[in-house]
């Protein structure tokens, strides 16, 4: 009867570690400050991407994160179906993913972490294949207040030209960017 439960108490143990996921895993390290991700794979090879945060209004969120879950063909419920290629979901629907917009570099998005598509794309399959721990860090306003009307302003004092106004018009109306 030991020898039996003995065997069976291996043969589960051997079950089980075979189907979990192997200990090795991706660290995904976002530097908002920055506008970079820097990855470092299970054997430790180290890469960093140029990313797009969450911009003034829609700060991407700091800490540390779980996988919550992915979709390689995502598109975003909240912004007209906007695509979101290769999604890492991290948090209350924010997400790493691909994108075809211009401007990584830059805080541009309603929140994501966006980097190009072929970059999502091997990120996502890492990931898929080893797991990952995300973490988030810097001042996720410091980073929209350096955009794209704070170079401006600065190109046109390097011509000699005065900085414009960076308040809109009482008449203007926004409408809400499709782009997640």
């Amino acid at each position: 009867m030991r020898n039996t439960f003995l065997r069976f108490a291996v043969f589960w143990a051997a079950i089980l570690a075979a189907s979990a996921p192997a200990h090795a895993r991706v660290e995904i390290s976002v530097d908002l400050d920055r506008q970079r991700m820097t990855i470092v794979k299970n054997r430790g090879e180290t890469i960093v991407w140029k990313i797009s945060s969450g911009r003034r209004g829609f700060e991407t969120p700091t800490g540390r994160f779980i996988v919550q879950r992915m979709d390689a063909d995502h598109f975003s419920d909240e912004y007209d179906q906007a695509p979101m290629p290769f999604a890492i979901f991290f948090s209350r629907g924010l997400a790493i993913h691909g994108t075809s917009e211009r401007g990584l570099g830059s805080p541009r998005s309603h929140g994501c972490v966006r980097l190009s598509i072929p970059n999502a794309r091997e990120l996502y399959s890492w990931v898929e294949q080893y797991g990952a721990a995300i973490e988030i860090s810097g001042q996720a306003g410091a980073a929209a207040d350096l955009g794209d009307e704070g170079r401006a302003s600065r190109r046109r004092a390097r011509k000699g030209g005065r900085p414009r106004s960076t308040t809109p018009p009482s008449d203007l109306v926004f409408e809400r960017n499709p782009l997640y």
